[in-house]
């Protein structure tokens, strides 16, 4: 059964329009031609996009998966032909430069485009993002060089990316990993090792792959400090020379979900390598990823999280059930706890959506424009909301997922509805990418800690505003006055792990950061979505009693 996905287009236009006021970003010189026309435009052929090519090939790419066949990566049908088409109408480079062959848009409308596309279909779009983060690290640290050979090609289709960090034998102790490049004679490098979880590790429809590799040159410092990255690509050479480097896939892994997406072990033998970055500064290097990679996670979150709870809402309209004896049954949507279940993926997912288009909005500001004092705040604000974006939007996706299930009933926990393939497609987002635990101890040590609060103060600033500017409207006094507590708690919360910092009690601190990410996440859906009252609900057109 194909799944039937329909994209929030009127929703992200909400957010992008009349509360994020996107066309601000006219007065930055790079962003001059973004007005509501334009941010329209891309919604509804990003629209388009998803629910006519991606959709269709959602269902039949996680039945047929992706498997290794006599060493070659063989992706479901379908797969091939619509990166091509992605690729051929420029979605690859709608946040990249011109001077590469991208079109210089927004990060914001690239994530509004990005929820869509991961809605529609997630283990295709588990390709694009790393190409984008890619190339978006070459951009920053390559060279002219290699951002020549490879970043136009990547934003034309023709080069992949993968990003090759984990080993069998460190998993998330990204210190001990034992992967070696070897500089040669001529200054080259060769690097040999075993990489893992590698998304999209081969294919037979680019002309280039290229993985950005992290690994320990010889006598390099012990731990962290001691990495260094490097840019493997999988031919070298060119026309009669193009040869064939050292790096083949071992193994794709059979996994609990995004089966038509292939998860491969990488073995490298003596791949010949290019540094990127400063020698022992490649974690520090890779970061220049990081941004990218745990905005789009976060935005997979929330896209499935909006798929399920559409199709939740669109099979409550129409299943019939209960009701008085003596009279026809009546649509589930009228029953009391179903409503609840609904209302509760609905309001998760709308807050969740608002806070990653506030964080991309922070990363167009911290990014572009030229006051430097404004950007250097707005880039440390979206520093911020990242792993609260991610964690909790992974943590929604699984569970509004699940309640999509059980609106669904029986026949949820049957595959040819469709609906359960979310859960097992969203359930990895809390891991890869720094698990969620990881990102709380994250916003603890480095967002809260180690800047003694300035973040936090303008996080609450900004709720504070949005609780004052809302102040004379009655239908939303509940809300403001239960966001008000919220922000009070979080403020206290706060205080007492930096006292417990302050005393040497960091694993106390660590213990308690789950909990303050997720108090954070849900006071802080407000930062960027006020209150606004959904006496009817919208779905294809038709307002549907809620």
């Amino acid at each position: 059964m194909t799944t039937i996905y329909t994209a929030p287009v009127a929703d992200l236009a909400f957010l992008l329009n009349d509360v994020l006021k996107v066309d601000r970003l006219r007065a930055i010189p790079s962003f001059a031609a973004v007005d509501a026309g334009l941010i329209n435009s891309v919604l509804a052929e990003g629209a388009r996009f998803s629910e006519g090519t991606l959709s269709p090939i959602n269902s039949s790419g996680d039945a047929h998966g992706a498997s290794l066949i006599d060493g070659r990566v063989e992706y479901p049908p379908g797969f091939a032909d619509a990166y091509a088409k992605y690729a051929g109408d420029g979605w690859l480079g709608i946040d990249l430069p011109e001077r590469v062959g991208g079109q210089g848009l927004p990060r914001v409308l690239q994530a509004a485009f990005a929820e869509m596309t991961n809605g529609a279909n997630v283990a295709f779009s588990m390709l694009p993002v790393t190409v984008r983060a890619a190339a978006r690290l070459l951009l920053a640290h390559g060279g002219e060089e290699l951002v020549s050979r490879y970043v136009p090609a990547m934003v034309g289709g023709r080069c992949v990316a993968t990003i090759a960090i984990t080993e069998p034998q460190a998993g998330s102790d990204v210190g001990r990993i034992q992967t070696t490049a070897r500089v040669q004679p001529d200054g080259t490098f060769k690097l040999t090792g075993t990489k893992i979880f590698i998304s999209n590790g081969d294919n037979e429809y680019s002309e280039q792959i290229v993985h950005m590799v992290l690994a320990r040159t010889p006598g390099a410092a012990a731990g962290t400090r001691g990495i260094s990255l490097f840019l493997v690509p999988k031919f070298t050479g060119e026309g009669a020379q193009r040869r064939r480097n050292g790096v083949r896939v071992a193994r794709v892994e059979h996994k609990m979900g995004l089966k038509a997406s292939p998860t491969c072990v990488l073995e490298f033998d003596e791949a010949q390598a290019a540094p990127i970055g400063a020698e022992g500064r490649g974690l520090q290097t890779m970061f220049a990823m990081v941004n990218t990679m745990r905005l789009e996670v976060a935005i997979q979150g929330v896209a499935v999280a909006s798929a399920a709870t559409t199709r939740a809402i669109r099979y409550a309209l129409e299943r019939l059930q209960g009701g008085a004896p003596d009279q026809s049954p009546v649509p589930i949507i009228r029953h009391p706890d179903v409503r609840r279940m609904l209302l509760t993926m609905r309001a998760r997912c709308e807050a969740l959506r608002a806070l990653n288009l506030e964080a991309a909005l922070q990363l167009d500001i911290g990014e572009n424009d030229p006051d430097t004092g404004v950007a250097a705040r707005a880039l440390g604000f979206a520093q911020f909301l990242l792993p609260i974006c991610k964690a909790c939007g992974t943590d929604a996706g699984l569970e509004i997922a699940n309640l999509g299930v059980q609106v669904f009933g029986g026949y949820g926990y049957i595959a040819d509805t469709g609906i359960e393939q979310y859960v097992r497609d969203v359930r990895v987002g809390s891991i890869y990418e720094g698990t969620n635990g990881i990102q709380a101890v994250d916003l603890v040590t480095r967002k809260l800690v180690a800047d003694r609060a300035v973040r936090l103060g303008e996080f609450l600033a900004r709720i504070r505003a949005d609780i004052d500017a809302a102040h004379g409207d009655a239908g939303v006094a509940a809300i403001r006055e239960a966001v008000g507590r919220g922000a009070a708690w979080l403020r206290q919360a706060s205080d007492g792990l930096l006292r417990m910092a302050d005393e040497g009690r960091s694993a106390d601190t660590e213990a308690g950061a789950v909990a303050y990410l997720r108090l954070a996440g849900i006071v802080g859906g407000h930062v960027a979505a006020p209150p606004r009252r959904y006496a009817l609900s919208r779905l294809n057109g038709t307002r549907v009693p809620f």
